[in-house]
């Protein structure tokens, strides 16, 4: 062979002697080794379109405060103009038989947020401006706390009254914002509660701001529902009108005075225009999650925490007004709106549901379950408003003592009450047929009225059992 030649053959032999190395080395993998290269495959491998999850539903609250019963439109009003109040009644559903815990603030709230009897709560009378040391227990455990462990955003803009001490600040129970007050009342421009004490915080921080207090209320509604519209939030918005002092946005010129603001100002027309304030802000409310499509995945719920007052308030058609427990002091709207879920312009006649009702509903919207051994004196009202069901209860039970007088108890059941007065003078009424508390007919009932009021009584032991207490309040 010429050398050339012999110098392709050896490069050829070399290159077989190559493939022939490596061939000899190639192996099956050990089976230890499957998992790993499936694995290994399985991430390499395309995979399919995620499916988004449905979004959790939006709750709002939205709780006036003083608001005689007659004092909307879609209640009958006439002098006083509330269109987005009657469009939550319209595009919603109304219980006619919504009743208030308590016929003053602090009790309501304390019951709204617990889900219990403000009894077991010890918060079932008014904390005072003067008691600044007093707040509700600190341990017990409100409808926020839940709600921010199942990834809710929290917020709450305007009125508190539940204690002064910073333990009980909203900021502590569960929300993640709060702007507002924590007094009684306050200063519709000047933010100062009735002894000059300024009273406007975000968070724990004290604030200072000009702004008109239901329109700050509804300022920060807004830019809470703009800034959390892509994740669940709950929205509670405890208004402060048309509490006293009265002042509408058109009386800044009254702000510190408090002989004009809760005397002289006190008729009808300013009560009107506090009203109309708190509705067009309402109306901003509703107007927003529109913008951010989301009416149809917020429930939106409306109540008052009382009946109105005298001289300025209507509780047609029934009697009396705060601070008693006659059904004007404790009756209250009660509108519920969810687009798409409950049944628009439905009107329930016949089942009664309270404040307190609106922590198990709230959960249940939500999907939230409480522990085992936390159990909610009110009941979930979904199945109610979305007309899948009915609730299982017919009797409510209140209590009340104001420092200046004596305790007050009611009970109602089956369309009765039982009825012990301010002045301590008992009655039963049927009002089913009585709505205004007319007849009497204790005298014609007595085995009825003997029974209800022992019924009463036997409740009042079991609620107060083991729970806290404020102090007593010296006047």
């Amino acid at each position: 062979m010429k050398s050339g030649e012999l110098k392709t053959v050896a490069r050829m032999r070399r290159k077989t002697a190559t493939l022939r190395h490596w061939r000899s080395r190639r192996r099956l993998p050990s089976r230890s080794c499957y998992p790993l290269i499936a694995a290994l495959l399985f991430a390499c491998a395309p995979r399919p379109e995620a499916v988004d999850e449905a979004p959790k539903p939006n709750v709002i609250l939205i709780l006036a405060d003083d608001l005689g019963h007659g004092d909307t439109g879609y209640t009958g009003v006439s002098d006083i103009a509330t269109p987005n109040i009657d469009r939550l009644a319209a595009e919603g559903v109304q219980i006619a038989r919504a009743y208030a815990n308590g016929p003053v603030c602090t009790p309501t709230r304390a019951a709204l947020l617990s889900g219990w009897y403000q009894q077991r709560t010890g918060a079932d009378r008014v904390i005072y401006v003067r008691e600044r040391e007093v707040g509700m227990d600190p341990s017990i455990e409100l409808l926020p706390k839940f709600l921010k462990e199942a990834g809710y955003a929290t917020g709450v803009f305007g009125k508190w009254h539940l204690g002064f001490p910073k333990e009980g600040y909203p900021s502590r129970k569960g929300f993640d914002e709060f702007v507002g007050f924590v007094s009684g009342n306050i200063d519709y421009f000047a933010h100062t509660d009735r002894l000059e004490n300024h009273d406007l915080w975000r968070g724990e921080e004290e604030i200072f701001s000009d702004r008109y207090f239901t329109d700050l209320i509804g300022d920060e509604a807004v830019d809470f529902i703009r800034r959390h519209a892509r994740e669940p939030f709950f929205l509670y918005l405890p208004f402060n009108a048309p509490h006293d002092p009265f002042q509408g946005p058109e009386h800044r010129d009254t702000a510190g005075d408090q002989r004009v603001t809760r005397v002289v100002n006190r008729k009808r027309t300013v009560l009107k225009s506090m009203v109309e304030s708190m509705d067009a802000n309402i109306g901003r409310i509703l107007d927003s999650l529109d913008a951010e499509g989301l009416a149809e995945e917020t429930a939106v719920f409306f109540m008052s925490d009382n009946g109105g007052v005298p001289v300025v308030s209507t509780n047609t058609p029934f009697r009396g007004y705060k601070t008693t427990l006659w059904e004007g002091g404790i009756r209250s709207p009660f509108y519920a709106r969810w687009t798409g879920r409950f049944p628009a312009g439905r009107k329930i006649e016949d089942t009664p549901a309270i404040s307190m009702d609106l922590f198990a509903t709230t959960l249940a919207i939500a999907g939230v379950s409480l522990p085992a051994d936390r159990i909610p004196d009110g009941v979930n009202l979904l199945p109610l408003l979305d007309g899948s069901g009915g609730i299982d209860r017919d009797t409510l039970y209140f209590r009340y003592r104001n420092p200046r007088g004596v305790l007050q108890k009611a009970m109602t059941q089956g369309g009765w009450k039982y009825l012990s007065d301010e002045k301590g003078e008992e009655h039963l009424f049927h009002l089913a047929e009585d709505v205004g508390e007319e007849h009497d007919l204790k005298e014609a009932e007595p085995e009825r009225f003997e029974r209800m009021k022992k019924t009463w009584s036997d409740w009042e032991t079991r609620v107060l059992a083991g729970a806290p207490a404020l102090p007593e309040y010296r006047p």
